[in-house]
């Protein structure tokens, strides 16, 4: 059935059951991934996933049912469920329906041209990957995952306060991870990625080539004494750190208690260099929006500027709640849950500085290129951390040789307050629909690194 058709049957039964205000949010979902091994076909997806989410307004509760499939049977079923759920809330704060805005963004978030990519030219450029990493050099072992995928959502919602708006979003990015072995068979792997809509700019050589000279890069690497480090965290890492700690800059998180950031606002809380951008227009990222999963339309914030912080992230319940207009984060996880809060393109402004500037800024210290453990050794809350990684030791604004078996560990709301200067090189790591978190490289005064 066609998904606008659905949608006036629906209303009209929701009108009829006596619903104060609805709202229906639909998502079609699509994928696919070729992932090679030693010269064949590891792995291949190509998969579909469609689902609705209904959600009403009975006695000033709002319930909420989903499907994943549209046909009159489900019509009954939706309306019914959202009238039983909304029976059990307990939540005293009410939701509300969004009205909608009256002009909403062009974004650049889709190009119909990938759909038209056949899967031979996505299978022969993940093979052209791993066939170029592996003539690399005669220490690349094999590559543990080499993959070219791409991803499609489309997002329609539409309410009884008469929103109605739809979008686009695809990707097609190739990946490669490349696992190196030295003489004294210590092993290292590393990884490189090209991300973007357009597939006859994803260069397999050099995807390929990248990821293995990184890895050969690590070898030989050994700790370095314990101790207090000036350190530069390259873009990935960073932006894995950023990531992390998104959260701290949810208002519902705040309202709860789960924020540091609390009674922070318009308070200085990092270096003067330190900016933060909550971007859902960036072009061709993979949280780019003209609108969130409630209708409100995206716009460009200012997270924090020039270390001043100058707003949290809103959905519509907050804002209301905080007596501001909300800021376009209210999105869903998933179409069973309500809609909660997250950041879109969130990043770290860059600033003027190459990587070889850092270096040469810096002068002694070690450059952070894998920090892992983010799962286990970061409290969100706190904003405390304790992470193994790797990268180089630098000597008089050089790297003299890589690192290993190390132990880095800080505050990360200290250590914004420690950053020196941020890097021009602003990448964004692997992201999806939202969160997706981009740094440069970060020169940090200094944090704890236990090595030997």
């Amino acid at each position: 059935m066609d998904i606008k058709i659905f949608k006036d049957k629906l209303f009209a039964a929701a009108t009829a059951a006596g619903l104060e205000e609805y709202e229906l949010y639909c998502k079609r979902e699509g994928s696919f991934s070729v992932n090679i091994f030693e010269g064949e076909i590891d792995e291949y997806k190509s998969e579909r996933s469609f689902g609705v989410s209904f959600r009403g307004k009975v006695d000033g509760k709002m319930g909420y049912a989903s499907s994943e499939k549209i046909d009159d049977s489900v019509i009954a079923f939706l309306v019914d469920n959202v009238i039983q759920n909304a029976a059990l809330v307990e939540d005293e704060e009410e939701e509300y329906i969004y009205g909608g805005d009256a002009n909403y963004p062009e974004v650049v978030s889709y190009s119909a041209a990938i759909n038209d990519v056949p899967a031979e030219a996505k299978i022969k450029a993940a093979m052209a990957m791993e066939r170029i990493a592996m003539e690399v050099d005669d220490r690349v072992e094999n590559l543990p995952y080499c993959a070219v995928c791409n991803d499609e959502a489309e997002v329609y919602i539409a309410n009884s306060k008469g929103l109605n708006v739809q979008s686009k979003i695809n990707s097609i990015y190739g990946i490669a991870e490349v696992q190196v072995e030295g003489e004294d068979e210590q092993v290292k792997t590393a990884y490189d990625i090209c991300m973007g809509l357009d597939f006859e700019k994803l260069d397999p050589a050099q995807i390929g080539q990248n990821a293995a000279h990184k890895a050969l890069a690590a070898l030989g690497a050994s700790p370095v004494a314990s101790g207090k480090y000036p350190v530069i965290i390259e873009p990935i890492p960073a932006s894995e750190i950023l990531e992390t700690w998104i959260g701290a800059f949810s208002a519902k998180k705040a309202h709860k208690g789960f924020s540091i950031l609390a009674d922070k606002l318009n308070k200085k809380i990092a270096s003067d260099c330190i900016t933060i951008i909550d971007d859902p227009l960036l072009p061709a990222q993979t949280a780019t929006t003209p609108f969130d999963s409630e209708g409100v339309a995206s716009r460009t914030k200012t997270i924090i500027e020039e270390g001043v912080f100058k707003t949290f992230l809103h959905n519509t319940k907050t804002a209301r709640k905080d007596g501001v207009a909300p800021t376009g984060n209210g999105f869903k996880d998933s179409m069973e849950m309500p809609v909660e809060i997250a950041a879109t393109n969130f990043y770290i402004k860059p600033g003027q500085d190459t990587h070889e500037a850092l270096l040469a800024k810096m002068n002694n210290g070690i450059v952070i290129t894998v920090a892992e453990g983010l799962h286990s050794g970061a409290n969100e809350t706190s904003g405390d951390f304790s992470l193994q990684a790797t990268g180089f030791l630098v000597e008089e604004g050089k790297v003299t040789r890589p690192v290993d078996q190390i132990t880095i560990s800080g505050n990360f709301f200290e250590m914004l307050k420690d950053v020196v200067a941020v890097g021009s090189n602003l990448e964004f790591k692997l992201g999806y629909d939202t969160n997706n978190a981009g740094a440069p490289s970060v020169y940090v005064k200094s944090l704890d690194i236990a090595g030997i």
